[in-house]
């Protein structure tokens, strides 16, 4: 092992060494690591750094950890410095203890204000006090909440009454809380109907009308035992035969594009007949409703039943028509709002439209959409039976359908734009859109075209096209609008974003909608 002298000797005999000063020399060596106690802050010990950058952890380079930038970043590479403290798991400790601080502060804030809250009048300074000139709130907490479980104790000892002044005070002000929350909207029961009362009107605060029993519809004849349960929900005629046709008729042709109701209800109540004498019972069938599905269906048949002068084309469906505005004036219909009343009022709409009458026929339209409004339909409302959900669901966006073609072919705003509800869309039941659906004329039906009808399904798809066109009509159409432009960036923005949206609905559309040779009409009308 050489001695430091034999490498100094060496060191000045190598070639290229002649001429170098000692001082040279010695600076050409290797130097000797220099003590890190100096007072040089360089030299002290590099503090350890929980979290690196990311920058110096995919380098594998030591980070000094500095904000906002290390200095390896800012002084040798010039890149971008970011701290990521998700990644360091050593950090978990760290932040469970502050995690635990926190709860713990929360904790003793609660207590302190329970028993503000919870306290007598007279009781609040000293608990007051106490707080102002505590060392520690912890201890103030600590003997506010022992104190409270001796006072539990004491009453449970000492008295059969379990309840003590907090939970009353608690108690008083959850109760307090709910009537609070109930005044802000809520649903009543009057003649037997649901109606909905804002928070906005003074009605709310009314006692709740008791549920008197409904009053049942005026009957001009007396039912017999042997008389067929569909004739009794008409007076225009007592054919079961005429009567079935024309619904068959209504069911097959203009139900599946105006799906306003829950057809399986309706064939339940309407088999039963029309109680007589009695309240209501069939709540999903009135004569209002019949007798407005009888007067569309005359429209799609040529049967004698269906004039009202016999031979005269342009009389059809006018004597069950009249039948049903009999029934809306002698029952006070309009005062009674009903399920069923928006439903029939809906069909009267498109009917008196289909005849040219459109001014008659918006009247109609207003008076459903009011009614729908009064029943709270357009509202989401989970705590009744899971068949009236789906009725009431399924009737609400019937309506907003109807609501959307009056609007497009009179070229008015919509009366139920989108801020107006918040129910969800009714349910597709595979069983109901699986039942066959074939041509219905006057001969019967087709067999050789049946195929699945898949209703509720195409419903749900008009029902998102007039999301579309309801959103086109209030931008576009909306007074406020009209001979005042807002920009043709602004409108060409809109108008990009509703062809995305169209173009969205056109290729989401299942394959089974494609127009196409035996495709169902209302997939056709849909296109």
């Amino acid at each position: 092992m050489n001695s430091p002298d034999v490498r100094m000797m060496s060191a000045q005999d190598a070639p290229g060494s002649a001429g170098l000063a000692p001082d040279n020399i010695a600076a050409s060596l290797p130097s000797k690591k220099k003590s890190r106690r100096g007072a040089d802050p360089a030299n002290q010990k590099r503090r350890c750094v929980s979290t690196a950058c990311i920058a110096c952890r995919r380098r594998k380079s030591k980070c000094d950890g500095a904000i906002p930038s290390c200095a390896a970043c800012a002084s040798v590479y010039g890149t971008e410095c970011i701290y990521d403290p998700n990644s360091d798991h050593r950090r978990k400790g760290v932040y469970r203890e502050k995690n635990d601080s926190m709860k713990a502060q929360s904790a003793t804030l609660q207590i302190l204000i329970e028993a503000i809250l919870n306290a007598s009048e007279e009781d609040v300074p000293d608990i007051v006090r106490r707080i102002r000139t505590c060392d520690d709130l912890d201890a103030v907490a600590e003997s506010i909440r022992r104190d409270k479980n001796m006072t539990a104790t004491s009453d449970n000892d000492y008295s059969d009454e379990p309840a003590q002044l907090g939970d009353d005070a608690a108690n008083q002000a959850v109760e307090g809380e709910r009537d609070l929350a109930r005044k802000m909207g809520e649903l009543r029961i009057e003649n037997g109907s649901i109606r909905f009362i804002g928070g906005t009107s003074h009605l709310i605060y009314l006692d709740e009308p008791t549920d008197a029993p409904e009053e049942p519809e005026l009957e001009t004849h007396l039912s017999t035992c042997d008389e067929d349960p569909v004739t009794t929900w008409t007076e225009v005629t007592k054919d079961p035969q005429l009567i079935t046709h024309l619904i068959n008729m209504y069911f097959n042709w203009h139900y599946p594009y105006f799906t306003t109701l829950s057809k399986s209800l309706f064939y339940r109540d309407f088999i039963k007949g029309k109680p007589v004498g009695q309240p209501r019972s069939t709540v999903y069938c009135s004569s209002l409703l019949v007798n407005a599905m009888l007067a569309l269906g005359c429209h799609l048949t040529s049967v004698d039943g269906a004039f009202a002068i016999p031979g005269d084309s342009r009389t059809k469906g006018d004597h069950f028509f009249a039948e049903a505005k009999r029934l809306i004036v002698q029952n006070d219909e309009y005062e009674k709002p009903r399920l069923t009343t928006v439903q029939a009022l809906a069909l009267m709409s498109v009917r008196e439209a289909g005849c040219g009458r459109e001014a008659k026929g918006w009247v109609y339209s207003g008076m459903s959409f009011r009614m729908a409004q009064d029943i709270g339909l357009n509202l989401d409302i989970g705590s009744l039976d899971e068949k009236e959900v789906d009725a009431r669901r399924i009737t609400f966006w019937g309506c907003f359908l109807f609501d959307k073609c009056w609007s497009n072919y009179l070229g008015r705003l919509p009366q139920l734009p989108k801020n107006t509800y918040n129910v969800p869309k009714y349910d597709v039941f595979p069983d109901e859109d699986a039942e066959l659906w074939s041509p219905y004329t006057d001969a019967g039906f087709d067999q050789s075209c049946k195929q699945p009808s898949r209703t509720r399904a195409i419903g749900l798809q008009l029902s998102k096209l007039c999301e579309i066109s309801s959103d086109l009509l209030l931008f576009f159409y909306h007074p406020s609008h009209i001979g005042r432009s807002s920009g043709k960036s602004a409108e060409l923005k809109k108008l990009s974003e509703l062809h995305r949206r169209l173009e969205d609905w056109r290729t989401e559309l299942p394959k089974e909608f494609e127009p196409k040779d035996g495709q169902l009409p209302n997939v056709i009308l849909m296109q």
